[in-house]
């Protein structure tokens, strides 16, 4: 697979900045509940992400996340931070998040999600869903039925599964969006959402990816302030907005990201 942004052939992009090395204070956003566990991320680092089970060892985790993002970054062209050192800075924190971590739970609304989003950002997100997918799809390239098929000890999925989670996750998310976006997606898919269910792992990913990047497009502009959605969830009157769909989008990804390298006996934040 070529790199997005690349040069033909696979060589990394050529893109080079000038980068002033320094301790950087980044604002972090975290939130734990019922389940114990705490997550966290970078407000103006939109796809960071990091999970603990106690709040000290989050901040680890996050200082961690600061520099994987900047090689993350680098890799695809991106500007990088360049800091030689990260200080965080937790700036919101949410607690009392029913489930959360768990496939269904709700997750926070921040004081940052309230901003919303514009052309640029919409577009930074959609380059970064393409990042995600590559790192993604080069993980689990090649791998075996019986890799692809493997529960580890204590998880409830297998890859394959979790495959198929993260396309079910990016429909819901679509569909917080509103009864609109429901129509906007099941036109953009472009077969019926039910055939679309029964493709092979790999092709519905690119048919769910296509549809939703196709409506985010289309709907994002058009929604304004908090909203909620009674249907398809426990949790009706959870709060969203257009930029929480987004960074909903590259977190949940990049988490199962790492679940997958943790499944492969991978370091978490090391590219393969």
């Amino acid at each position: 697979m070529e790199i997005p942004g690349s040069n033909p052939g696979g060589s990394t992009n050529t893109k080079s900045f000038y980068v002033a090395y320094f301790i950087m204070k980044l604002s972090a956003a975290v939130e734990t509940g019922s389940t114990g566990l705490w997550y966290g991320r970078f407000i103006d680092l939109v796809g960071s992400h990091a999970r603990a089970e106690i709040f000290d060892q989050l901040m680890v985790e996050l200082r961690a996340e600061a520099f994987y993002h900047d090689s993350w970054l680098r890799r695809y062209g991106e500007a990088p931070l360049g800091v030689t050192d990260v200080s965080v800075d937790v700036v919101e924190r949410v607690e009392g998040v029913d489930m959360l971590g768990e496939s269904g739970g709700s997750v926070a609304l921040f004081n940052f999600d309230l901003v919303r989003p514009d052309e640029a950002f919409l577009n930074k997100c959609i380059r970064y869903m393409r990042f995600h997918r590559y790192d993604l799809l080069e993980l689990v390239d090649g791998l075996s039925e019986t890799q692809l098929n493997h529960v580890p000890e204590g998880k409830s999925r297998n890859i394959e599964q979790i495959l198929s989670h993260i396309c079910n996750a990016e429909e819901w998310y679509i569909s917080r969006l509103g009864s609109d976006a429901d129509l906007a997606y099941e036109e953009n898919l472009g077969i019926d959402i039910e055939e679309a269910d029964k493709l092979p792992v790999f092709e519905r990913m690119r048919v769910v990816r296509r549809g939703c990047v196709d409506t985010l497009r289309q709907i994002i502009p058009l929604k304004t302030g908090v909203f909620t959605r009674a249907d398809f969830t426990s949790y009706p009157t959870e709060q969203w907005t257009a930029r929480k769909v987004l960074r909903r989008f590259l977190e949940h990804e990049r988490e199962h990201i790492y679940n997958i390298r943790w499944y492969l006996g991978k370091d978490i934040r090391a590219f393969p």
